[in-house]
C-alpha cells in the first residue's frame, strides 16, 4: 500500500487532472471486453485501451513491487493516435460499448490539446506520459 501511495502522490503533484470514467464492479473485465471491441474494427494492438490502461509502468520507470497494481501508462504522443483510432472505429463496436469508448475519446482528445498548449506555451513543461490508475 505505502508503495501505491508514493505513486500515487508523485503522479498528484506533476500535472495531475484526475478523471472519473465511471464506475464498474469489475473494471479489468469490462476494459477486456472494451479492448476486444476496438480490436476487432482494427485498432492497433499498441493503441488498444485495456494495454494502456492496465500495462503497467513505462520500462525503466519506477519499479513496481505490488502485485495486482492497477496502473497504465500512455506516453501523450500517442493519445491523439489513440483518440483517432477509436475514434474510426465507433460506428462499428457494440452500441453497449460505445458511450464508454467515447468516454475514452474525450479525455484522450483533452489530454493531446493539453499536452499540446503546454509545451508550446511553457518552456519548463517536461511531463511527456500519460499516467493511468484505475481504484
Amino acid at each position: 500500500m505505502t508503495y501505491r501511495s508514493a505513486l500515487q502522490i508523485i503522479i498528484d503533484r506533476n500535472a495531475s487532472d484526475p478523471y472519473d470514467l465511471g464506475t464498474y464492479s469489475k473494471p479489468s473485465a469490462f476494459f477486456s471486453l472494451v479492448y476486444e471491441e476496438t480490436r476487432r474494427p482494427g485498432v492497433p494492438n499498441d493503441l488498444l485501451p485495456h494495454g494502456n490502461l492496465y500495462g503497467g509502468l513505462p520500462v525503466g520507470s519506477l519499479p513496481c513491487h505490488l502485485v495486482g497494481q492497477v496502473s497504465g501508462h500512455l506516453p501523450l504522443a500517442r493519445t491523439k493516435a489513440a483518440a483517432d483510432a477509436y475514434r474510426s472505429v465507433l460506428d462499428r463496436v457494440d452500441a453497449d460499448f460505445r458511450c464508454d469508448v467515447q468516454e475514452l475519446i474525450e479525455k484522450l482528445d483533452f489530454e493531446h490539446e493539453e499536452w499540446q498548449s503546454a509545451t508550446q506555451n511553457i518552456d519548463w513543461h517536461t511531463q511527456d506520459t500519460l499516467f493511468v490508475s484505475l481504484t
